[in-house]
């Protein structure tokens, strides 16, 4: 199988109460856990893939998550994590708890949502964390008592996986406010767009971004927040933090470096951003990502064990 899914992750009081089950099939993987949380459990996690979490226990779902700066207060049953999101996770009791995470080659992923006709893009990038999904919980426990069979079969799996992919998506999509009139046409906000990611690296006001769709500068930033549902300015520092992930994966070049070639004002003004929007700091960020053991532990895979040899 050609597609081996990695998670960073950093943990504290927290470990494995069973055996990993697994699965495989084109482009995914699902893990099924049984881990043990202790009274200080939580987790820091980061992969370069996106990935689906589906608490599989009856009750109230003990896992909160944070991402990108949110407190992480309510309970989550299932969660999608797109790829290069990191995410914090906490737990509101002690004990056991068992879990289902569905890892997906990011390009495999990408071509069977193009395919049914679905916007990709778009809906790739944006996490999604639900309180409860019955129909969704349904699914996974049918994956899981598949992976766990005797006799998998990889077309029953496949189906399943896209099924709980697909009804997650459905789900976030569904959850988002309806857009509200009044916002910048599509090709207003492409065009902004572009012109961020291709200037992110100068001084770019609000005027600018007006002038280049032919509005106000008022007008401009009331549809802008009206499209987007966030100011340009925060829009143009999320996109700038994106930026200086993509060099935080690529190589060594010092924080400082980097801030400058993005757009931050020194090292200090990208680390409050990229804190605010990922709950670590740039270097830790990277730490993390590289499989640094800096804290209590690091891991490559969801909990304290090594992936089985057929899926290295």
């Amino acid at each position: 199988m050609s597609f081996r899914p990695s998670v960073t992750s950093f943990l504290s009081d927290i470990r494995p109460a069973a055996p990993l089950v697994y699965g495989a099939w084109e482009g995914a993987v699902a893990d099924l856990w049984r881990v043990e949380v202790g009274q200080d459990g939580h987790g820091a996690y980061v992969a370069p893939d996106p990935r689906f979490v589906v608490v599989l226990d009856e009750g109230e779902s003990p896992l909160r998550i944070a991402c990108d700066g949110t407190e992480g207060a309510e309970p989550v049953r299932v969660a999608y994590v797109p790829a290069g999101v990191p995410v914090r996770a906490r737990f509101s009791r002690c004990g056991g708890l068992c879990h289902l995470d569905l890892h997906f080659d990011g390009e495999h992923l990408r071509r069977r949502l193009v395919a049914a006709g679905i916007a990709a893009d778009d809906v790739l990038a944006r996490p999604v964390f639900l309180r409860e999904a019955p129909e969704v919980a349904a699914i996974a426990r049918l994956l899981a008592a598949e992976i766990a069979s005797d006799a998998p079969s990889p077309l029953v799996r496949d189906g399943l996986g896209l099924a709980l992919a697909g009804r997650v998506l459905a789900e976030g999509c569904s959850a988002r406010p309806a857009p509200v009139r009044g916002g910048l046409a599509p090709h207003q906000l492409a065009a902004v767009e572009a012109l961020m990611r291709r200037e992110m690296g100068r001084r770019l006001t609000v005027s600018d971004m007006a002038d280049s769709v032919g509005l106000s500068e008022s007008r401009f930033a009331h549809a802008f927040r009206e499209s987007r549902g966030e100011s340009p300015h925060r829009a143009l520092q999320a996109l700038r933090v994106e930026a200086a992930q993509a060099h935080l994966r690529a190589g060594d070049r010092s924080i400082a470096d980097i801030a400058a070639d993005v757009g931050f004002a020194d090292q200090a003004h990208l680390t409050r951003a990229f804190a605010a929007r990922t709950g670590m700091t740039p270097g830790a960020w990277r730490r993390a990502l590289r499989g640094s053991s800096e804290q209590d532990r690091t891991i490559p895979d969801s909990f304290s064990q090594d992936r089985p040899a057929a899926l290295r």
